[in-house]
């Protein structure tokens, strides 16, 4: 995974568990996936860092149907035997050069989870986990077969129960992983400095329009395109306001048949991103409906919601009832909570915010607290 960084969502996460710790106490080993830069964040540059080349975890499959899966399997099966021992090597001849006390690792994709319960077999030193989503999502979305991914998962329940602890996503994640896999798991939500939050906001920037903000990587492409379709079937228009989105990211897919008022930033630090959207009257944030990711809505936590709640506007999270920031949201009055994929749901939500002003003022002040 990417070292303590400012890029990347996993690096703001670590180099934010890192600002706990004297750098002068740490050291990193980066299995690194060979698109993502490398760059370890200004505040770390003086530690001990190594990097290697990750393989590659999404799977190309040339063949049809089942012989599709078999060739995924060996391929799979090619790196867990050979790939996988290659790089402990490395690892346990850094952990011999460094010394370290203890051991941390965030399991991201099956190279990972693999590459850890090998260390935990041959180094005798404490690790701590971090799990940021259900594995279930990693090898789904990178085509991975289903006798891998059973194998995986199996490997990924020995890796939790041999952890000293588990750093989970959410409250709803560590509940689960103590339960079905013995795991020593604590809820690490991401989190900001208070001191970075503004002042909740009391009501719309001006009556002429509406600008709704995102940041982020977009995950939940389903429901982003269906905010899309409600808002061209409103001629991006709403309670007599002209509708913009702002998006701050790294990169998006954009395309559409009509006319659409999106104005895209960029990439912004975390303190800028906050400004940004402080700017904004209302803060998207999207979370999976499809059921084959319903595990990924229950266990894992939106780090952007964080971000959101940080700039004191109402946050709108478009997502099932069951899904971790919606229960969030609800246990504090904190967001406009939309349960439905219908444009009409999608368009009174929205409304709601506009029309009804101390319902606006509350949600801000109730996410600021």
């Amino acid at each position: 995974v990417v070292p303590p960084n400012s890029r990347y969502t996993g690096g703001i996460m670590l180099h934010s568990l890192c600002q706990t710790l004297n750098a002068d106490n740490l050291c990193c080993f980066s299995v690194l996936n060979p698109r993502m830069k490398a760059e370890m964040h200004p505040d770390l540059i003086g530690i001990p860092y190594k990097g290697v080349r990750r393989p590659r975890e999404a799977q190309t499959r040339h063949l049809p149907g089942r012989l599709g899966s078999l060739e995924c399997f060996f391929k799979e099966t090619y790196t867990a035997n050979f790939t996988v021992p290659e790089l402990a090597g490395p690892v346990r001849k850094y952990a011999a050069e460094t010394k370290p006390e203890l051991i941390f690792c965030t399991l991201e994709g099956q190279t990972m989870i693999r590459l850890a319960d090998q260390i935990q077999r041959t180094l005798p030193l404490p690790m701590v986990t971090h799990v940021g989503d259900p594995p279930e999502w990693w090898m789904r979305s990178n085509s991975v077969d289903g006798w891998s991914i059973k194998s995986i998962l199996q490997t990924f329940s020995d890796v939790l129960k041999n952890s000293a602890a588990v750093a989970a996503a959410s409250p709803a994640m560590a509940e689960a992983y103590a339960k079905e896999h013995g795991a020593k798991a604590i809820p690490v939500v991401p989190w900001l400095p208070a001191a970075w939050a503004k002042q909740p906001a009391t009501r719309l920037n001006n009556g002429n329009k509406l600008v709704i903000g995102f940041a982020g990587q977009m995950y939940s492409k389903d429901e982003w395109d269906q905010l899309l379709a409600t808002l061209d079937a409103l001629d991006w228009k709403l309670e007599g306001r002209e509708v913009e989105i702002k998006m701050l990211g790294r990169e998006f897919e954009l395309e559409g048949f009509y006319k659409r008022n999106i104005h895209y930033l960029g990439w912004r630090d975390q303190i800028e991103s906050i400004e940004l959207l402080s700017q904004c009257d209302i803060l998207y944030c999207p979370y999976f409906f499809d059921r084959e990711l319903e595990s990924t809505s229950r266990l894992s936590f939106p780090s952007k919601l964080t971000t959101y709640l940080a700039a004191g506007r109402p946050v709108l999270l478009h997502g099932p009832e069951y899904s971790s920031p919606y229960k969030f949201l609800k246990q504090y009055d904190a967001g406009i909570l939309c349960h439905g994929l219908a444009k009409t749901a999608i368009s009174n939500s929205l409304s709601r915010l506009v029309y009804d002003a101390d319902k606006y003022a509350q949600l801000a002040e109730n996410g600021n607290r």
